[in-house]
């Protein structure tokens, strides 16, 4: 176990280094970076396949790669990001992430230069700067992804959301869109540096609409409270899974497509390949 964690992990090390010079020169080609963001997506679902990671997606289908959406979702582990960017292939996308990461070598200065948002939480000017960020964003048809509880909890439950995507949502009027993670924490615990193979469930809600009836911090509390209460249905903990939660279905067997939408709604299913 220890071996092949190893190896996995140096995998995901050089597979970096592999691909940031060339994430960083097309970077320049277009104002926003997106020919790079699909080098990074590359990336991240090569890191999926060589740790043995599935992933199975739902709701998808109701969502248009051609809109703009903000997208709020629950963090179990690390390679929850790297599981979104595979399930939004599709979709330009950009996430945000602590500004810590500017100092890791080669990731931060990516990061950096495919325009992803990182937030330095303590700082007040940071909060109206990021503000501004998504909003430009947002109005280029690209979408943003927040993680509202801010950190990987410690056994899979919700961690209280905090206000600053959801300000953003308001601020920006962009449909939002909650997601369910669950099965990413067993891939790689918080705190932990051992991956493991397994599947990742990745549920997409319905895109909530933003209304400005009331005042806007009345607005930013009802989207919380209805954007956590649509994550918390869907999310299965050990200690206590959802009341007639459907088992995922098998995924797709040798031979058969390793990517299939369906349009009616129903589950769909999507293996990591690069």
């Amino acid at each position: 176990m220890i071996i092949l964690a190893t190896l996995r992990m140096a995998f995901i090390i050089l597979h970096t280094v592999f691909w940031g010079g060339p994430v960083y020169l097309f970077s320049f080609l277009d104002p926003y970076a997106e020919r790079a963001a699909r080098l990074i997506r590359l990336w991240a679902k090569g890191n999926l396949l060589a740790c043995g990671v599935s992933i199975r997606v739902q709701g998808l289908s109701q969502l248009n790669p051609h809109s703009a959406y903000l997208f709020m979702s629950n963090h179990q582990s690390q390679f929850d990001i790297l599981a979104l960017m595979a399930a939004l292939e599709d979709f330009p996308l950009r996430w945000v992430a602590k500004h810590e990461l500017r100092k890791v070598p080669i990731l931060g200065a990516c990061m950096q230069r495919t325009h992803q948002i990182l937030v330095d939480r303590g700082s007040r000017t940071q909060a109206v700067a990021t503000l501004r960020k998504v909003k430009e964003l947002l109005g280029a048809h690209i979408s943003v992804l927040f993680f509202p509880e801010g950190t990987r909890g410690e056994d899979g439950r919700l961690l209280p959301f905090k206000p600053g995507g959801f300000m953003a949502a308001v601020e920006a009027g962009v449909p939002v869109v909650p997601i369910t993670i669950n099965g990413s924490r067993s891939i790689l615990p918080p705190g932990d540096w051992k991956v493991r193979s397994g599947e990742i469930e990745i549920i997409f809600g319905t895109p909530i609409p933003i209304h400005r009836d009331g005042t806007r911090k009345a607005a930013r509390i009802a989207l919380l409270t209805q954007v956590e209460r649509a994550i918390a249905a869907r999310l299965k903990t050990a200690a206590s899974p959802p009341t007639g939660a459907k088992h995922p279905s098998p995924l797709p067997q040798a031979g058969q497509p390793e990517r299939r939408y369906e349009q009616d709604g129903r589950e769909t299913a999507y293996r990591a390949a690069p």
